[in-house]
């Protein structure tokens, strides 16, 4: 810095000033440039199905939602993807199925061995354990165990090369004639003194077991005397509105109530007055109620001299009309309760045939009138 002397100046001289010192200019920094401004990048377009509009991967060839073919796949082509998976699939299957059978066939070849050296090695042991039984009897199987041996081993030799099936037919049949000598053991079993005179005992046909009380004479004597009783005709019971009237043609004028001809009332009958004094037609039918034997039927009449046609039948429902195939024709009895005061048995057999329904069919009218009476009816098997 510079300084400036000055002297006395009393005459108001202008003394020089001293210059300002200047400092030094510093250039100034420039600036630093910023980059510029990149946009924002776009975000890539992300594809979408043209038919619902859903988002779909770049990757993907199917829309998940609707299932449309994404553009420029090969979905897009109908049938390509299903055969070509169809045609994968099918190539991969004949391939495992291959891959297995070689495995099989491998498997089948190492076993016939296994199986035909199992029993060529089992075959001594039998013919070292048949010396064991009596001495007479095993000198025939020894000497026929090793003629039977020696085809044996030459048939694995064979069949190793062949299919599987021959050493599974051929080790079987080899050990079972190579067994075979051992049987002279059963012959032991069969001997007499396994099953020992022991067990046909004496103590099982002691007489203690069927003593005399168990076949006491008291008890059969009282159950006889109830077979004796059906030997006859024994009556069936019927409810007592089980009978009813039989009048396929209409030809009944007037019919009575029909439970009083099966009621065991003397007092109480069941009648019919037919429409035509010549010719009734008309008949009384009862319902066992299940399928029975028919022996007898014994009736009660105030009214004899009429005809009567038996006829039954083992349907449940009475067939509609007397010629129906249906019955079957028993019996006919004219002049009914003319010899018996008014009491007719008729017979009908030994009652093998079992019937469900029974008809009493009325043809001829009684001697005197026309009106038809039963007081009673009975049915007996």
């Amino acid at each position: 810095m510079r300084r400036a002397y000055g002297v006395c100046n009393p005459g108001g001289v202008k003394l020089l000033e001293a210059e300002p010192t200047v400092a030094p200019e510093v250039a100034p920094e420039a600036p630093r440039e910023t980059p510029p401004e990149q946009p924002p990048s776009l975000p890539e377009a992300v594809p979408t199905c043209k038919a619902c509009g859903a988002p779909m991967e770049p990757e993907q060839d199917w829309c998940l939602t609707c299932g449309t073919a994404a553009p420029g796949r090969l979905g897009q082509r109908p049938g390509l993807r299903a055969v070509s998976t169809i045609g994968a699939l099918t190539v991969a299957l004949v391939l495992g199925a291959v891959a297995a059978g070689y495995a099989a066939l491998h498997d089948n070849g190492n076993k016939p061995a296994q199986q035909a050296s199992a029993p060529a090695a089992a075959a001594p042991a039998p013919q070292q354990a048949a010396p064991t039984p009596p001495a007479t009897q095993t000198p025939a199987p020894t000497q026929s165990t090793p003629t039977q041996s020696t085809p044996t081993q030459s048939t694995p030799s064979t069949s190793t090369p062949k299919s599987s099936t021959l050493p599974k037919i051929t080790t079987p049949s080899t050990s079972a004639p190579q067994g075979t000598p051992i049987t002279p053991l059963p012959q032991t079993t069969p001997s007499t003194s396994t099953p020992s005179t022991s067990t046909p005992s004496t103590s099982t046909p002691s007489t203690s077991t069927p003593s005399t009380s168990t076949p006491s004479t008291s008890t059969p004597t009282t159950s006889t005397p109830t077979t004796t009783t059906p030997t006859g005709p024994q009556p069936i019971d019927v409810k007592s509105d089980a009978g009813t009237v039989y009048d396929p043609y209409g030809r009944a004028k007037a019919t009575g109530q029909t439970p009083r001809a099966l009621d065991g009332d003397a007092s109480t009958s069941w009648y019919v007055d037919p429409k035509d004094p010549q010719e009734i037609g008309v008949g009384y039918a009862v319902n066992l109620g299940k399928l029975q034997g028919i022996r007898e039927v014994d009736l009660d009449t105030t009214t004899p001299g009429f005809k009567i046609e038996v006829y039954a039948t083992d349907e449940p429902q009475v067939p509609p009309d007397i010629l129906d195939t249906r019955w079957s024709h028993i019996t006919n009895v004219s002049k009914v309760g003319v010899k018996g005061d008014g009491k007719e048995k008729i017979v009908l057999g030994a009652g093998t045939t079992k019937y469900r329904n029974l008809l009493l069919w009325f043809t001829t009218p009684p001697t005197d009138g026309s009106r038809l009476r039963i007081v009673d009816l009975k049915i007996l098997g």
